[in-house]
């Protein structure tokens, strides 16, 4: 037996115990350790405690008819078939290890699929920010130029991230996890707070405290899942997902504009004129690829744009040319 499928085995194990009416405190602590010893034990564990909400607790209460469509195919049509079969402990650990065997199926709809729940937009233009309330109690704060679509009915939390930034602030309900789609990313919340951005097919979620799981929504059965946790960046793109640990400072400067600042350290002048252009009608725009390729760093105020042009003229002796639609900057 290899040694993911052990992992599995042993996570589906916990989660069963701890559905136990004999589950305590001491236990409680037991798995804590368990889940700190490795990234891996705490992804299999979140993974399958993810689908045994999902499918209700089949094991526990006995199947029931109205389950959601995604669970009545694929893999989780034979897990199906175990639970109702029986309702021990045994049975249902082996009806995990069965549903880990055939692969991992995804619960939710890709980002272009229509949500099943009744569906409200909400959008800020260039430059505005915007917060709402969501029916269970979550907050999600809207950046520049930003369009969600929430979905709420019943026990319902999803959010679709068609474009822009949002922080999420979100309730905890251990049974029913919170699930953003950004583009071809999901994002699954098994902690609080983090944000989330897209750039197209680029999408990076930073994590503030708790833990979330970023999973490819394309790959089928082959995906694979990073779970990070406070103070951790995840960076996805089309290629896979680079994760830096550890990175309490970066994730402080990514979430400074719901504090209306832009915060650069050691960045290229490119990147941060591209903030900057996110909220102006009137971008900035670098004539040399030389120049781009400049180092800064520093806090601007979002709206203070002209300090910002006024530091690249004294201090790096840039030129900065005004015009009616545009600012140049050139050697």
């Amino acid at each position: 037996m290899s040694r993911a499928i052990q992992i599995e085995e042993t996570a589906a194990r916990w989660l069963v115990r701890r559905d136990s009416e004999d589950w305590t405190a001491e236990n409680e602590a037991e798995l804590a350790r368990w889940l700190d010893e490795s990234m891996a034990h705490k992804a299999a564990y979140w993974r399958l405690r993810h689908g045994w909400a999902e499918a209700d607790r089949v094991g526990a209460l006995g199947f029931q008819t109205t389950r959601p469509r995604a669970l009545r195919r694929g893999p989780w049509s034979a897990w199906r078939q175990v639970a109702a079969r029986t309702r021990a402990g045994g049975a249902i650990a082996a009806s995990l290890a069965l549903m880990i065997g055939v692969g991992t199926y995804r619960l939710y709809p890709s980002d272009d699929a229509a949500p099943a729940a009744p569906q409200r937009v909400v959008q800020t233009s260039k430059g505005a920010q915007r917060t709402i309330a969501l029916p269970d109690g979550s907050r999600v704060e809207l950046n520049t130029a930003t369009s969600v679509r929430t979905a709420s009915a019943g026990d319902t939390r999803e959010v679709w991230l068609d474009r822009g930034e949002a922080y999420f602030d979100i309730a905890h309900r251990p049974d029913h996890p919170f699930v953003v789609h950004a583009g071809p990313r999901t994002v699954t919340v098994l902690g609080t707070r983090f944000t989330v951005r897209r750039d197209g097919e680029k999408v990076t979620v930073a994590v503030l405290s708790g833990r979330v799981r970023v999973e490819d929504a394309t790959a089928g059965q082959s995906a694979r899942a990073a779970v990070i946790g406070q103070g951790d960046i995840a960076y996805a793109q089309s290629h896979g997902t680079l994760v830096a640990m550890a990175a309490p400072a970066r994730v402080n400067a990514m979430t400074g504009w719901r504090d209306g600042v832009l915060v650069f350290d050691n960045q290229r002048l490119a990147d941060a004129v591209a903030d900057f252009n996110r909220y102006t009608d009137r971008p900035i725009r670098i004539a040399d690829p030389a120049v781009a390729n400049i180092r800064i760093g520093g806090s601007f105020r979002i709206g203070n744009s002209a300090g910002f042009l006024d530091l690249l003229h004294s201090a790096y002796g840039l030129d900065v040319q005004s015009g009616e639609h545009e600012v140049v900057v050139a050697p």
